[in-house]
């Protein structure tokens, strides 16, 4: 692949509304709305609702999977269900966008099932469906959970790397598998009702979806292993941080990292610095996860983020495959005057995966 294709492609990665859509012949593909919803008497929850679709042609296998959450940050209870269907049926997504947009996967009403579609033709404005029935690994206890939530965007989206593309496979033999794509919704006014148990709730919020396609980078040829935080702040700045690929993260170290702000409708992409901090949180498996993170700019010491995870057991369990931690999170802004006096320029709300095997 020569350079002056790869910057072709780079230049008209994203196009949307029509990139909302699945894209035909795409080894992956995933719409994954995340984010934190109040309710009126300032209750806070984290939820996630994930529908994703995997296919590997050259082995003649697919799968698809949903991932769905609910954190209930006062009651410091959370709620969650990995669903995985194989093979990834064929009507899973949308694909001709002369037709109304949506994704779903299993029926309507039962355990796991995630359903989204357009509203008023509006592949960015969405109405999110997903049921799902709790089992808490102590007590055992069953607990079904709802959500119906509609999300309405504002504004340009957040283009990952600053174009929404990324090369990753140079000998893939079309854009879609040479390529990963990764554009973010960051606007998303949302709104609508969760239930868990007979509780019915109605909350609100400022919420985020990622939409990734195309090729997947691994990047290790170990563990896939990452760190990512999703931050947004009160006075508009939008950004996605993420660790080198494969790099395994200790405590109080720092890790390369770089992140894409969304500014002033501008994706940017930079060169960060991300430590984990404690405290940590020990999953059942034995993998150690970080509460909290410290975000600088490589070159600029005197603006920095904190990352603070709302409730430590956000652990999304999956049996014997690997788990990954999930989890609504809180963010300070910071002006660094010394060493040890900081000022808080804005804080806001924050999203943390760790991937870590």
């Amino acid at each position: 692949m020569s350079e002056n294709q790869e910057n072709q492609e780079n230049a008209s990665s994203i196009i949307l509304p029509d990139d909302q859509y699945a894209h035909t012949g795409a080894p992956t593909e995933w719409w994954w709305h995340v984010g934190t919803l109040f309710t009126e008497d300032g209750r806070t929850f984290g939820f996630e609702i994930n529908a994703a679709g995997m296919k590997d042609n050259s082995a003649g296998y697919s799968y698809a999977f949903t991932q769905i959450q609910i954190t209930d940050v006062k009651n410091k209870r959370n709620y969650q269900k990995v669903n995985v269907t194989m093979p990834c049926p064929s009507n899973w997504a949308q694909y001709d966008k002369t037709q109304p947009w949506f994704v779903a996967l299993g029926q309507s009403g039962t355990d796991g099932a995630v359903a989204m579609s357009a509203v008023d033709s509006n592949p960015l404005n969405m109405s999110v469906q997903a049921t799902f029935t709790d089992i808490d690994p102590d007590s055992n206890i069953k607990t079904p959970c709802e959500l119906d939530l509609d999300f309405f965007q504002q504004g340009p989206p957040l283009l990952v790397w600053g174009t929404g593309c990324n090369l990753v496979d140079p000998n893939g033999t079309s854009p879609i598998t040479r390529n990963n794509y990764y554009y973010s919704l960051t606007n998303l006014r949302a709104s609508g009702i969760i239930k868990i148990g007979s509780e019915e709730i109605k909350v609100s919020g400022l919420t985020w979806m990622d939409h990734e396609y195309g090729a997947f980078p691994n990047g290790s040829t170990g563990k896939v292993i990452w760190l990512l935080q999703d931050i947004q702040l009160d006075n508009g700045l939008h950004l996605s941080n993420y660790t080198k690929f494969g790099v395994v993260p200790q405590e109080n170290v720092p890790m390369p990292s770089n992140a894409t702000f969304l500014v002033n409708g501008e994706s940017i992409f930079l060169n960060t610095i991300t430590t984990p901090l404690g405290p940590i949180f020990i999953s059942r498996k034995g993998i150690t996860y970080f509460l909290k993170f410290k975000i600088e700019f490589e070159d600029y010491k005197h603006l920095s983020f904190i990352v603070n995870v709302s409730y430590p057991d956000q652990v999304f369990r999956d049996g014997e495959s690997a788990d990954v931690y999930e989890g609504v999170a809180t963010a300070e802004f910071l002006f660094n005057m010394t060493e040890k006096k900081q000022m808080v320029i804005t804080k806001g709300t924050a999203w943390v995966e760790q991937n870590l095997g």
